[in-house]
């Protein structure tokens, strides 16, 4: 994901710079994370749960409430606000790419196995 790139790039010279920075983390936020949270929430935990992976759809959920809570937080920005997002931004695409899509491969290839197949 280039948004954590960028992210560790991100290093402000002074505290005055904080509010610049936050504003572009939360800019991103907004027109990358967010509609990709709202994207998982609509599609992918629905599919989760129907698979039987409950507590993983929660657990995604629930990282998605902590980086809203934490973009709002941004409005006044600390260094530590900062590195918190982006290590926990981290720990959701890890989870992303070690477990969920994993479970979902497996959840539409049983649902639809000629797509596996063809895939």
């Amino acid at each position: 994901m280039h948004f954590i790139s960028a992210m560790r790039q991100v290093r402000p010279e002074s505290e005055t710079d904080l509010p610049e920075v936050a504003k572009r983390v939360r800019q991103v936020f907004a027109s990358d994370l967010e509609p990709h949270f709202v994207e998982e929430e609509r599609y992918a935990l629905p599919l989760l749960r129907e698979a039987g992976h409950e507590a993983l759809a929660d657990e995604v959920f629930s990282q998605h409430e902590k980086m809203r809570a934490m973009d709002k937080a941004l409005e006044h920005p600390t260094a530590t606000m900062l590195v918190d997002f982006v290590h926990m931004l981290e720990k959701h695409v890890e989870l992303e790419e070690n477990e969920v899509w994993d479970v979902l491969d497996i959840a539409l290839a049983e649902q639809d196995p000629g797509a596996a197949q063809n895939a």
